[in-house]
């Protein structure tokens, strides 16, 4: 089940607490815990994980907390939504300052962001216009792999990467697309590679 790693954080504090103490903590030793100042803020905690079914409160009761038997926990974590990224012609690269929720297996070890697409250059590969991918931030990249690109430090573009003897090719998974060539491999820079996708779904106009 998906809750945010400060949420996480919180239950685990909770289970530790009754491990220790036989009972579990108020409402007011949360918020010591965790620097939380309003009580509101440890009660909309409390809500997400009882709505999650990670714990049971007990209405007018201080220490009114029981931990429910779970499966593991998925975390979730913020990663920065750092702009738009082209899959068709390179677009100067956009910046923005949103961020995602993401589980913890898309994030890997090194810095992870996602960008949002324009463009349907990428659809063979299941990347379509409006979806937001997840990139691992790296230099380098292995024929064949979805990178992010920068080319002349100022255009963006998301493309299949492959280095070959005089120059690097830049391929689209779209036939409508032509692969992009560049002799100086100078002008690319490699922003990192695709490690997965968030898609929104909307049904279709008409739809019921």
């Amino acid at each position: 089940m998906p809750v945010t790693a400060k949420q996480r954080r919180v239950f685990e504090f909770i289970r530790r607490y009754m491990e220790s103490n036989q009972e579990p903590p108020t409402i007011a030793e949360i918020g010591r815990q965790f620097q939380m100042s309003s009580s509101a803020s440890v009660h909309s905690i409390l809500s997400n994980l009882e709505r999650e079914g990670l714990i049971k409160r007990i209405p007018n009761v201080s220490r009114g907390i029981q931990i429910l038997e779970q499966p593991e926990i998925e975390e979730r974590n913020e990663i920065p939504l750092l702009g738009i990224v082209a899959a068709g012609q390179p677009i100067e690269a956009i910046l923005s300052h949103d961020t995602v929720v993401v589980p913890s297996d898309m994030q890997g070890k090194g810095r992870t962001f996602a960008l949002r697409v324009r463009g349907d250059s990428m659809i063979d590969e299941n990347i379509q216009d409006g979806d937001i991918i997840i990139v691992s931030s790296q230099k380098t990249a292995e024929n064949g792999q979805v990178v992010v690109a920068l080319i002349d430090g100022n255009y963006a573009t998301v493309k299949k990467f492959y280095r070959e003897p005089d120059f690097i090719r830049l391929e689209a998974a779209n036939p409508q697309f032509k692969p992009i060539f560049v002799k100086t491999p100078e002008r690319i820079q490699i922003q990192g590679v695709v490690r997965g996708l968030i898609r929104k779904y909307e049904k279709p106009l008409g739809a019921n």
